[in-house]
């Protein structure tokens, strides 16, 4: 029989009470931001606690904070059906809105009974639901799970481990642990806003894309395959209701405080209020609060407090009908134009930027943002010292919507529309009706920069870690000048640039080379052909599956084929026609097909019957997954995906943060605007929601 080895009692206590003074300094720091300790003092008890367990391995337990992050990196992530359904939430974005979901409360429940709702911030992050096992006074984090579809989400365990402002183990009141065996609680995993500006400098530091927001970040972060890369990201997790757990409470709010009690973290915000009169004064307050938040919020969540009144109200097919998300309209600021600055883009075309007094918009600090075009900066006569009122286009890109001539300086001067290209002086043109002014110079170092960005996007040849400073220097330096250069690239070469070393000189390398199996639709959308994005692309390949196809065609033969595709109108043909044609183009290609980059494109197997045949879809806006998913979906029923709204375009499925003009362009051609859970039912699948139950 093998002996067990024992642990002086005093090195035990020691343990429990470095795992206790850690925790408690972390619920402070994370979840308070009130810290007692300094940095330096918190990371001697850190230290001294992994000392202690590398010394006595038969110390560490489950809930120690050593034990946050796993060594290896998980192969894929697992799905995972729940129980119980996280529903979506129904919006409303006007005081009409909730008054009609207070009507029909009301109608919910027996005449004259009396009821409260809570208001609390909707929290702009990534939803999650947690598991902790109970077995006596002690609840083990056991499992994680994103909200997917509702129904079906994926495992995230150990990369929601490494946050630290979530306890691994708590402790609960004996009571608590003789009635129940786990607790499931829900919530947002968030980045507060100076963590991102943190994260995002050092992306662009190491020539990465920086993150949009702080939900992609989230998001982002939540779903990665390696949890020590996930450990870095400074995560946060607020929870927002409580699942199953002690029935303890009658009420919403009642749990929110208990959660808050055994050391979970939460907003702490929330408000009690007595009619819809006082959540109408309660959203006030919050949007008049929340430029002061850590955190991004874009609503404010109203929901019926006490438990048994949410069961007589119960759910429909989407949505529960005791709970509404009301959204914020988007947010404006006035600021001051210190400058106009130029842009060059892919295509030669000249786009001009404001530069502001920094403002804090929306949750980021804003300093510049769009004016489109030079036919918009005359049409506003926006000037260098005019005060301007800007919003964010879809809560992600700054645009001036106004100029306030009324508070214009003396001595200002209209803004001059450039003749030369501001980056090579190439004379500028404008083709035919055209409203862009753009650089007909082909190896004009700005566009040269944009079409090596929009070549390894994501959805084009996926070339990770060729950010905006790295072709900066590829172009600065001549070792690129147009996108097949890149596949000419060696480790040598990379490592003689700045802040360039050698491991990553050879990731660089390594993706660039891996990008040459991505199949022929990719390239195509690469390649920036006006008019070409990712279906249209697609759509081309079924009818010229290859580089070496299309080469061999050239231009007229291309254009015969594309001109067969439905949908192709005479302005894609010609694009695609003229793009080929010109010589530069053609010599890219050539040394593209000499590369050996792209490989032939499989044509997908289309359904002949499904719910989908005969009918076409143009899908825009922010959905639940990604678009090439719901793309599939479409195909797969039988139905066809239009790159934008057309005449014989059927639907418009039309997500979150959905662009005007897609809208309007579907209203003028008569195209029904569905949205993504319309296109759900059409094909027979469960509800998804666009909007996270918090």
């Amino acid at each position: 029989m093998c002996a067990v080895a024992t642990v002086d009692p005093g090195l035990r206590a020691r343990h429990d009470a470095l795992v206790r003074d850690v925790q408690a300094h972390a619920y402070r720091y994370y979840v308070l931001d009130d810290p007692t300790v300094s940095d330096a003092e918190y990371d001697a008890l850190y230290r001294e606690l992994v000392a202690l367990e590398q010394a006595h391995p038969e110390l560490v337990h489950p809930g120690s904070p050593t034990q946050r992050v796993g060594d290896q990196p998980r192969g894929d992530l697992v799905k995972y059906e729940r129980p119980a359904r996280m529903f979506s939430l129904d919006n409303a974005y006007s005081a009409d809105d909730l008054r009609a979901f207070d009507e029909r409360v009301r109608r919910g429940l027996r005449e004259g009974e009396r009821f409260a709702y809570v208001a609390e911030p909707k929290l702009d992050g990534a939803s999650i639901e947690i598991v902790y096992e109970v077995a006596g006074s002690r609840a083990t984090l056991t499992m994680v799970s994103t909200r997917g579809d509702g129904k079906v989400g994926e495992l995230v365990t150990e990369n929601v481990r490494t946050i630290k402002s979530l306890p691994l183990v708590l402790e609960l009141a004996p009571e608590i642990g003789e009635k129940v065996d786990r607790l499931t609680l829900r919530g947002e995993v968030v980045i507060h806003r100076k963590d991102l500006d943190a994260i995002n400098a050092d992306r662009e530091k190491n020539g990465e894309e920086p993150f949009a927001n702080p939900r992609n970040a989230a998001a982002g972060s939540l779903r990665m395959l390696d949890p020590r890369v996930v450990a870095r990201r400074p995560l946060r997790v607020s929870l927002y209701q409580l699942v199953e757990g002690p029935k303890l409470h009658g009420t919403h709010a009642e749990s929110l405080e208990w959660i808050a009690t055994v050391g979970l973290p939460t907003h702490r915000r929330q408000v009690i209020c007595a009619s819809i009169d006082d959540v109408l004064s309660a959203i006030g307050d919050f949007d008049r609060a929340r430029g002061g938040y850590p955190f991004e919020t874009d609503g404010v969540v109203v929901k019926i407090d006490e438990y048994r009144q949410q069961s007589i109200l119960g759910e429909t097919a989407k949505f529960p009908r005791w709970a509404i998300a009301y959204k914020f309209a988007a947010e404006r600021v006035v600021t001051e134009v210190r400058g106009v600055q130029v842009q060059v883009g892919r295509t030669g075309a000249l786009t001009p930027v404001a530069d502001l007094s920094p403002v804090l918009l929306a949750g980021t600090t804003v300093s510049r943002a769009s004016l489109h075009n030079f036919d918009r900066v005359t049409s506003f006569d926006v000037r260098v010292g005019d005060f301007v009122e800007i919003e964010k286009a879809g809560e992600i890109i700054p645009q001036v919507i106004r100029v306030l001539h009324d508070r214009r300086p003396e001595c200002t001067t209209p803004t001059p529309v450039p003749t030369e290209c501001p980056e090579c002086g190439t004379q500028v043109v404008r083709a035919g009706e055209e409203v862009a002014l753009r650089c007909p110079n082909r190896r004009c170092p700005a566009v040269v920069r944009a079409a090596l960005h929009y070549y390894s996007r994501r959805f084009a040849m996926d070339i990770d870690h060729l950010g905006p400073s790295l072709i900066d220097q590829l172009v600065q330096s001549k070792l690129v000048s147009d996108v097949a250069d890149l596949y000419d690239l060696t480790v040598e070469q990379l490592v003689e640039l700045e802040r360039m070393a050698k491991k990553s000189a050879s990731n660089v390398v390594a993706q660039i080379t891996g990008s040459k199996q991505r199949p022929f639709d990719r390239l195509l959308t690469a390649l920036g052909i006006p008019q070409i994005g990712q279906v249209a692309a697609r759509q081309l390949a079924e009818e010229i599956p290859s580089l070496e196809a299309l080469l061999e065609l050239g231009a007229e033969g291309a254009a015969r084929a594309a001109g067969s595709i439905h949908g192709f109108g005479p302005a894609m043909v010609d694009a695609i026609r003229a793009w080929i044609a010109d010589d530069d183009n053609r010599a890219v290609l050539e040394k593209l097909r000499a590369r050996g980059v792209s490989v032939p494109y499989q044509r997908a197997r289309v359904s002949l019957e499904g719910p989908l045949v005969g009918k076409s879809f143009c899908v825009t806006g922010v959905l639940s997954r990604k678009r090439e998913e719901v793309h599939e979906d479409i195909r797969a029923a039988g139905g066809e995906v239009h790159d934008a709204v057309k005449s014989g375009t059927t639907y418009l499925v039309a997500g979150e943060k959905v662009g005007q003009t897609k809208l309007d362009a579907a209203r003028k051609k008569g195209v029904q605007v569905i949205d993504e859970n319309g296109l759900m039912a059409m094909l027979g699948k469960p509800p998804v929601g666009q909007t996270s139950l918090v």
